[in-house]
C-alpha cells in the first residue's frame, strides 16, 4: 500500500485493523442492548447494511488524502458492524440448535468467520508489487479492484439477509433456549459480581487477543526470516484455512464427549504455547531455519489457538446463565478486542521492531493455563436441558 498511496506505512495498516477493535469496545454493549430489545433479525440487517456502506465508500476515489480518510471512515463503520457479527454466534446457536449440537454450531460460525479472512490474503494475486513494469497507477488500479470486489460481495449479502433471515425457529430446540433471560441491566450487575466468569473473560482476552491481532500483521514477523509478500501470503492462507477447521473439530468433540471443556482448553493451550515457542526459536536462530518449520509452527499455533474459541464461549455462557447470550458473548469478545488494541498500539512506538510479537504470543498462552485450572465450572444449561428431556 505504501508504494501506491503515500503515507501508508506499518502504523497506518495497523490502525486500519485497530479501528475495528476500538469500535467493538465502544459499541458492543449498546449493540447487545439493541439486539435484545429489537430482535436477532434487526441486528443482522443493521450490521449487513453497515458493512455494505463501510466497504463501498472507499471505492469512490483513489486520490490521497481523501482515499486514506475514507478508508479510516470505512474501517470505523465495519468495526461498528463487527460488534454484532462477532457477538451473535452464541445467540444463534442457543436459539436454533439443540444442546448436543450447540457447540458444533457455534464452532462452525467461528470457523466460517475465520475462513472468510482467506480472501484478504489473496490480495498479492491481484495487487502487483512495484516493478519497472508496474507503475503507481497500475498498483492503485489493482487495489481498487480488490475494494470493488469487497463492496460487491457485501451488497449481495445485504440483499440476502433482507430477503430472508428469520429471528427465531418455529419451535424452540431446547428448554433453556425458550427460557426468559435476565433483563439487560440486571445481567450487567450479575456479571460484574460473577468472579469465575470474570476470570474466564480475562483469560480468553489474553489468549485470543494477541493471536488474532498477529494474524493481521503476520508478514512483519515473517519478513526477517526471508519470507516476503508472496510466501507470507501462503503461510497466512494455510493458517487461515486450518484454523477455520480446528474450531469445528474441537466444538464437535465437545458435543460428542460432554463434560471435558476445561481439559480440552488446557491441552489446546499447551499445544499453542509449544508452537509459538517453536516459532520464537526459529526467529532467533536457536534451531536451523527451514520453511516447513515456519509453516508448521505458525499454522499449528494459530489453529490450536482458534480451536479454543468456541470452548471459551460455551464455558462463558454456561457460567453466566441466565444472562442473555448476546451480552455475555459481546463482553467476551470485547476482552480480546481490548487486548488487540494494546497490541496494535505498540506499532506506534518508534523503532520497536517486530520481535516483541512472538514473545507476547508465547507469554499470553502459557500464563493463561493456571487460571483455567482454578475455575470451578458447572454445566448449567446442559444440566437443565437434560433434566427436561
Amino acid at each position: 500500500m505504501g508504494a501506491a498511496f503515500p503515507g501508508w506505512g506499518a502504523s497506518t495498516v495497523a490502525m486500519m485493523a485497530n479501528w475495528g477493535t476500538i469500535m467493538f469496545v465502544v459499541f458492543v454493549f449498546p449493540m447487545s442492548w439493541a439486539t435484545q430489545r429489537y430482535s436477532l433479525r434487526a441486528g443482522v440487517v443493521a450490521s449487513a447494511a453497515l458493512i455494505f456502506v463501510g466497504t463501498s465508500l472507499r471505492c469512490f476515489t483513489r486520490t490521497v488524502p481523501t482515499f486514506t480518510i475514507l478508508c479510516h471512515v470505512c474501517a470505523v463503520l465495519v468495526g461498528v458492524a463487527s460488534t454484532f457479527v462477532l457477538s451473535a454466534p452464541p445467540l444463534v446457536a442457543s436459539h436454533w440448535f439443540p444442546p448436543q449440537e450447540r457447540t458444533t454450531a457455534l464452532a462452525l460460525m467461528f470457523g466460517a468467520s475465520q475462513l472468510s479472512g482467506v480472501g484478504s490474503y489473496l490480495e498479492p494475486l491481484l495487487v502487483r508489487l512495484p516493478t519497472p513494469h508496474a507503475s503507481i497507477l497500475d498498483i492503485q488500479e489493482d487495489v481498487m479492484l480488490v475494494l470493488y470486489i469487497g463492496a460487491g460481495v457485501s451488497g449481495a449479502l445485504l440483499v440476502a439477509v433482507i430477503i430472508y433471515f428469520p429471528s427465531k425457529p418455529p419451535t424452540p430446540p431446547s428448554f433453556t433456549s425458550a427460557t426468559a433471560r435476565l433483563e439487560f441491566f440486571t445481567s450487567f450487575s450479575a456479571l460484574a459480581k460473577n468472579g469465575r466468569w470474570l476470570v474466564l473473560v480475562v483469560t480468553y482476552g489474553v489468549v485470543v487477543g494477541p493471536s488474532i491481532a498477529w494474524g493481521s500483521v503476520l508478514n512483519y514477523s515473517l519478513l526477517p526470516l526471508g519470507l516476503h509478500q508472496d510466501e507470507a501470503m501462503w503461510v497466512a492462507q494455510t493458517a487461515m484455512i486450518v484454523s477455520s477447521i480446528s474450531p469445528v473439530v474441537s466444538g464437535r468433540f465437545t458435543d460428542l464427549f460432554h463434560g471435558h471443556v476445561r481439559t480440552s482448553l488446557v491441552l489446546l493451550l499447551l499445544a499453542t504455547t509449544f508452537c509459538y515457542f517453536w516459532f520464537l526459536l526459529l526467529t532467533y536462530g536457536v534451531i536451523p531455519l527451514t520453511k516447513w518449520q515456519v509453516y508448521a509452527s505458525v499454522v499449528g499455533g494459530t489453529a490450536f489457538n482458534y480451536a479454543t474459541i468456541p470452548l471459551f464461549y460455551e464455558m462463558g455462557v454456561d457460567l453466566a446463565y441466565p444472562a442473555p447470550e448476546i451480552l455475555v458473548s459481546g463482553a467476551i469478545t470485547a476482552a480480546d478486542n481490548l487486548i488487540s488494541i494494546f497490541f496494535f498500539l505498540v506499532f506506534f512506538i518508534p523503532n520497536v521492531g517486530y520481535q516483541w510479537m512472538t514473545y507476547t504470543l508465547v507469554f499470553s498462552t502459557s500464563v493463561s493455563i493456571l487460571p483455567l485450572l482454578l475455575i470451578r465450572f458447572r454445566y448449567t444449561r446442559s444440566t437443565i436441558d437434560a433434566q427436561q428431556v
